[in-house]
């Protein structure tokens, strides 16, 4: 085959009638195409020759010489794939060389095509380095006088005229200026192996640093480099030291990210390194082999080569001191103990400005230890759907789309995969050819277990784990994902273990996350691997109907559990601030069975390990049918759904218990007998109400003998409620109380009067609690509250002075609350202040200087007697979301409003503002764009210039004034959406960008006339109530259309 190809190159150099203009009529191909469109070969270092003078000597030496070196070198055509087209494949090895050998050899003159690749590695602007064998400089001047033998090639070529004169000047003015580049000379005298010596060191010392290989499917990763460098990356970087982070769990991306930055850093520094699993090699070589490695890297050749380095401390001396005005680029990729920092990078003050360091980690700890801010540290995230899908389909189907037919399970393999790019590669090329009988059998199988490639790279951040830490991740995985991080550290403090510090140790390893509302995540494999794992060893995690099959198969006559989840618990939206609990029997392990076991387990083995007992339980009201007193007499966590008692058991241990939970306590007239011992280690006290209301009337005294309760919550939904009017007096000694959420508690009408003496307290959420009218003079002492939730107090008249000593809220909703008429006067002084909520109130105003509040993200408000905003709102430098709502005598916005540089999501609804003003074009990192029964008749979406709201992906309109509508792409370069409902005023939409994907159209009865749609790609059109619209174009790539009366 490489014969073939090399005759057919051959035929290529000597038919060709105009070789220079094959390389100036091909244009270098798009970035944005499929690559494979381009058959391109990487490349370092692109050797122009003559093969017949040198292919055998010289230039093979070179070659082989650098490709030993670790660079990668073009010399002929054997280096291109069989089926790539020769003139587009060689230019694009010269494009991208970082620089050009020309060996000028007595017959170079004759080949055509060595002169037009001459012509062309000029145009690049690359360095290229003129080797003259067996010829002279001069040689190449002559031939414009026409002297000297390469002057004769030129006679021989003007005569046989397939050539142009363009082309040969061209040619001519090529050999003329790269005669005077600096280059090398061999005379038949000298010796050839000093010359390609002194090549080799002219490359070394030319390219910076040799370029990796990223990846054979980079998606998105220039998006991942660009929110690297905009996000951690200082913009005085080029004048400063640099020393950053990338974490993130294994097989998430972060070697490749950490090797596209190499490569575009690299060029810019005077010397690189990039040091690969340094974890492995530092257990495998040692610390001090991998700092002569480094020291290879960084320093000359010449000295590094006899460098002697017999101690790690001798290594850090010498990076200590041989740098100090040299730029560094230092990759270490996989570190996972601080000692590897101290053996590899030289001290910060030791280093240039425009040195960079990056380390690549899954050990989040390590990095701040060293003292590396947060700041510097970028957290890797999955890919998103988009990205997930094409990297998942170059690997099963080599296209960046699936085939047909496979539709549907690419979309569930992808589920699976959660976005992980070590999975999506794998699961992938596993399926690549593969039948769709096999697809659904492997898509059962993965769900399960993980393939061993996946398991491997996984299972080694577990392997690292105390056997502490490995039993938090296995509670994690069977049982806490979803769940509030301070129910886990409560059950784990009950357990024994340091909770707060294994949860950290989790983190740091990048093993599990926090969302939001400080609920735990992890991701679906590390889950699968828990799971894997918890099912083989005792004592056991019981989660599933199976696992208890599984032990009878083994015939395992006895087991040790820790925890039997019997009632799975899903998350539903329970209002707009949180989510509750709720249970679902299918697929799980039958109680009485998994009870009958254990106390065969608890008899055999009560003599051997007597402390040991079942610890964490989830269960329904139906589980318990009879006396489980000696199981339950370690419980440390009880969830107990549907329970329908009016007190708890008398037989129920509650001497360990930390956390408790009873959900659906429709009957409950007490938490527990009065003659009863208090849980006194009480973490976490948690009842809901879910039918017909509770009967709980009050609280027990006793209640204060729960010193350690940190967490109390009594929630109704669903319209119901608790019946208690008042708190006891004792509920204000409990001192360690953090968090107190009393929702929907509708007939509480007042707090105790030293509700100020509760100073631990950061949480509270009152809201709906219709018969509260006041706050006692006390609720001024809680200094360390940072969530204050009022909403829905109807009846609560608010003192001005009620935040007067708090100063680090950040989180404040006063929505609903009819009877305020004035924010606090100390709202303005929250500096710490994120969320402001205050929808559906009687306010007269917004505070004039609310400008201050410059760590605001969410601003919420709407009241009827609002008239104006102040300008100082364009000082709110953090907001990303504005909710105006039911103002209905606001008008106008200010113009200040465009200074809200990071504002995302933007809703005007049910107001009196008409237009919107100048500077709305102003929000560059606009995503939502929402007005609803405003009347507003004209919004300027056009643009003949630059784009104004590049960002801007979604426009929802209804009930407005506007009789047509008309968006520019300039203005709206990335809309995807336009949802339209209910605008009776709407005649026609004239023009839309064509990145618009889904239209919406309810009721829009006027609506008559959409002139762009035949020049959009639609994915899903939707018409519903516009009769006027009575003809439905023809969309091309549409995949959902409905249309209705």
């Amino acid at each position: 085959m490489a014969t073939a190809s090399s005759s057919s190159f051959a035929g290529l150099r000597q038919d060709s009638t105009d070789i220079q203009h094959a390389f100036d009529q091909i244009a270098p191909p798009s970035p944005f195409a499929p690559s494979s469109a381009v058959s391109t070969v990487p490349c370092d270092v692109f050797i122009n020759h003559r093969g017949c003078d040198v292919k055998g000597t010289l230039a093979t030496t070179i070659y082989h010489t650098l490709n030993r070196m670790g660079f990668r070198v073009f010399l002929d055509v054997e280096m291109i794939e069989l089926g790539a087209f020769l003139p587009i494949t060689i230019q694009e090895a010269m494009r991208t060389s970082l620089l050009h050998i020309a060996i000028f050899s007595p017959s170079y003159a004759q080949s055509p095509w060595c002169l037009a690749e001459l012509t062309y590695m000029l145009k690049t602007g690359a360095t290229v380095i003129p080797v003259f064998y067996h010829v002279q400089p001069v040689d190449l001047r002559w031939v414009a006088q026409g002297k000297g033998i390469y002057a004769e090639a030129f006679s021989v070529h003007e005569q046989k005229g397939r050539y142009s004169l363009e082309n040969l000047e061209q040619w001519k003015m090529a050999l003329h200026t790269v005669s005077f580049h600096m280059g090398y000379t061999l005379n038949s005298d000298e010796d050839e192996g000093q010359l390609l010596k002194s090549i080799v060191n002219s490359v070394l010392g030319s390219i910076k640093g040799v370029p990796l290989e990223v990846a054979k499917h980079p998606v998105g990763l220039a998006e991942a480099a660009k929110d690297f460098e905009t996000s951690t990356l200082s913009p005085q970087s080029p004048h400063n030291v640099e020393i950053v982070g990338i974490v993130g769990m294994s097989g998430c991306g972060k070697t490749t990210l950490a090797k596209e930055m190499y490569n575009r850093k690299s060029l810019s520094i005077d010397r690189s390194s990039f040091i690969f699993d340094v974890r492995d090699a530092a257990a495998k070589i040692g610390l001090t082999s991998l700092q002569k490695t480094l020291l290879e890297d960084l320093l000359p050749h010449n000295l590094a080569k006899d460098l002697p380095l017999h101690s790690i401390e001798r290594g850090r001396g010498i990076l200590a001191s041989r740098f100090r005005s040299v730029r560094l680029l230092i990759v270490l990729d996989d570190v996972d103990h601080q000692d590897q920092l101290d053996a590899l990078l030289p001290p910060k003050d030791g280093l240039a400005p425009g040195s960079l360091i990056i380390i690549t980690t899954r050990e989040l700890g390590v990095l701040i230890s060293w003292g590396i801010p947060s700041t510097s540290i970028y957290r890797m995230r999955v890919l998103n759907i988009q990205h997930a899908k094409q990297l998942f389909c170059w690997h099963a189907f080599l296209q960046p789309e699936p085939v047909g037919g496979f539709e549907d399970l690419v979309d569930n393999f992808l589920n699976t995969c959660n976005g992980l790019p070590l999975s999506l590669k794998v699961i992938g090329g596993q399926l690549y050819t593969k039948s769709r009988d096999y697809w659904e059998s492997q898509l059962h199988k993965v769900s399960r277990i993980l393939p061993q490639d996946i398991t491997k790279r996984l299972k080694t951040s577990y392997d690292a784990l105390e056997k502490e830490e490995q039993d938090m991740f296995l509670d994690v995985a069977c049982f806490f994902i979803g769940e509030k991080i301070s129910l886990a550290i409560a059950v784990w403090d009950g357990s024994g273990w340091s909770g707060v510090y294994g949860w950290e140790t989790l983190v740091n390893k990048c093993l599990v996350e926090l969302d939001d509302k400080n609920r735990i995540r992890m991701h679906d494999h590390l889950r699968n691997l828990g799971r894997e794992i918890a099912a083989q060893v005792m004592p056991y995690r019981i989660w599933s109907a199976a696992q208890i099959t599984n032990i009878e198969n083994r015939g395992q006559w006895a087991m040790i559990v820790r925890g039997i989840m019997s009632a799975t618990t899903q998350f539903a939206p329970c209002s707009v601030h949180d989510e509750f609990p709720m249970c679902s029997s299918h697929y799980q392990p039958p109680f009485e069975k998994c009870m009958e076991l254990m106390e065969h387990s608890d008899t055999a083995f009560k003599r051997q390990r007597p402390s040991f007992g079942l610890e964490l339980l989830v269960v329904t009201n139906d589980n318990f049918k009879r006396d489980f007193s000696e199981l339950s007499r370690d419980l440390v966590w009880l969830r107990w759904f549907d329970f329908k008692d009016s007190n708890l058991p008398t037989w129920l241990s509650l001497n360990n218990l930390r956390v408790l939970e009873l959900y659906g306590a429709s009957n409950l007239e007490q938490l527990w007998e009065k003659s009863a011992h208090p849980p006194s280690q009480l973490r976490e006290l948690i009842v809901t109400a879910t039918s017909w209301g509770s009967n709980l009337e009050r609280f027990p005294s006793s209640i204060s003998h729960l010193k350690l309760l940190k967490k109390i919550a009594l929630i109704s939904y669903l319209g119901d409620e608790f019946l208690f009017k008042r708190l006891p007096e004792e509920f204000c000694d409990l001192q360690f109380l953090e968090h107190v959420e009393l929702r929907h508690c509708k007939m509480l009408s007042s707090l105790p009067t030293p509700f100020g003496k509760l100073t631990n307290l950061r949480h509270i959420d009152l809201s709906c609690c219709e018969e509260l009218r006041t706050l006692p003079v006390s609720f001024k002492q809680l200094t360390h509250l940072g969530y204050l939730d009022l909403s829905g107090c109807k009846k609560l008249a608010l003192p001005l002075d009620t935040l007067h000593n708090i100063t680090q809220l950040l989180h404040f909703d006063i929505s609903r609350c009819g009877r305020v008429q004035e924010l606090p006067h100390q709202i303005t002084n929250q500096a710490s202040l994120r969320q402001l909520h205050m929808k559906d109130t009687r306010l007269r105003d917004v505070p004039s200087n609310i400008g201050q509040l410059s760590k605001l993200e969410v601003l919420k408000f709407g009241s009827r007697l609002l008239k104006i905003l102040p300008r100082s709102i364009g000082n709110l430098s953090s907001l990303t979301h504005l909710l105006i709502n039911d103002c209905l005598n606001l008008q106008s916005l200010p113009e200040s409003l465009g200074s809200l540089k990071l504002l995302e999501h933007l809703s005007i609804e049910s107001s009196g503002v008409k237009s919107l003003p100048k500077g709305f074009r102003k929000l560059h990192n606009l995503q939502t764009l929402e007005i609803s029964a405003c009347p507003i008749s004209q919004l300027d979406f056009e643009s003949e210039s630059s784009s104004f709201l590049p960002r801007l992906k979604l426009i929802i309109l209804s009930e407005t004034l506007l009789s047509r509508i008309s968006i520019s792409e300039n203005f709206c370069p990335s809309l995807e959406t336009l949802q339209l409902k209910h605008n009776d005023h709407l005649m026609e939409i004239e023009t839309l960008p064509k990145t618009v994907k889904i239209i919406e159209l309810f009721e829009c009865r006027t609506l008559n006339s959409i002139q762009c749609i035949d020049d959009l790609i639609l994915q899903k059109l939707e018409i519903s109530g516009c009769p006027e619209l009575d003809i439905l174009p023809r969309c091309a790539g549409l995949s959902s259309i409905v249309a209705r009366d």
